[in-house]
């Protein structure tokens, strides 16, 4: 059995309840969704694709890497500050495609025991079983709205929400109208507490970020939600490994 990684990296979160904080980020290889309705474009190995703009995690392609044990990805995590440990960020493609996997599972029991706060990147679609160490993972929920050609089913969401340590949710809208197709999703799921929500926009530039979260602040306001930043498109665009 083998792990796919697509690349592993040491940066500040950009995005969710986290932004701001370090955190070394593994990207795993492989999803679930196309997402095609993103409009993101890459050229990987001569064929153009289109979805989200981590679509290189999406499809196999030569630059993936394919572990054999948890000490080959422990032995990749990048250089940081140890007295001051980072979060670990699972994200993707789709991350919980591997939670069965003895490899991943095992790198995380072991970086759950030297203290670092597991998170996960998720579309919410998939559904596993929370035996340790998943059962201390904490979870950005992104569930696709239709504009992205996708649909997360209600199931495997209320599962998480059920048994999850912490689940906050982060929607990319593409219009202010979109509110309306979130708040019915949100309406059909079962709270422990009231949702900790996030909006952001569809955004791969600086330029049309900074359009897009100027169209979302009355929504925000109008529904009480959290207005989501792209703190990494600000500071460095769309670029892999930031």
């Amino acid at each position: 059995m083998s792990l796919p990684l697509v690349e592993i990296f040491y940066s500040l979160q950009g995005e969710g309840s986290c932004v701001g904080q370090p955190s070394v980020f593994i990207r795993l290889g492989g999803c679930n969704f196309k997402c095609v309705g993103f409009g993101v474009k890459a050229n990987i190995e001569g064929q153009e694709l289109v979805g989200c703009d981590s679509i290189y995690a999406v499809r196999p392609n030569s630059k993936w890497q394919y572990l054999k044990s948890a000490k080959e990805l422990l032995d990749k995590l990048p250089a940081f500050n140890s007295k001051h440990l980072p979060l670990i960020v699972l994200t993707g493609g789709e991350p919980s495609l591997h939670f069965k996997n003895p490899i991943l599972l095992e790198a995380l029991q072991i970086l759950q025991t030297k203290g670092h706060e597991l998170w996960v990147e998720s579309n919410g679609s998939v559904l596993f079983d929370f035996s340790p160490p998943l059962d201390s993972l904490h979870f950005t929920l992104s569930p696709k709205l239709a504009f992205s050609g996708e649909q997360t089913p209600l199931k495997p969401l209320q599962h998480i929400l059920d048994n999850a340590l912490e689940v906050v949710f982060k929607f990319v809208l593409k219009s202010p109208e979109d509110i309306q197709e979130v708040q019915a999703l949100l309406k059909r799921l079962h709270f422990k507490k009231p949702p900790l929500v996030y909006l952001m926009p569809l955004a791969t530039d600086q330029e049309s970020l900074q359009e897009g979260l100027e169209s979302l602040v009355a929504v925000c306001l109008a529904h009480g939600y959290s207005l989501g930043q792209r703190l990494h498109i600000q500071l460095w665009g769309n670029t892999p490994g930031r």
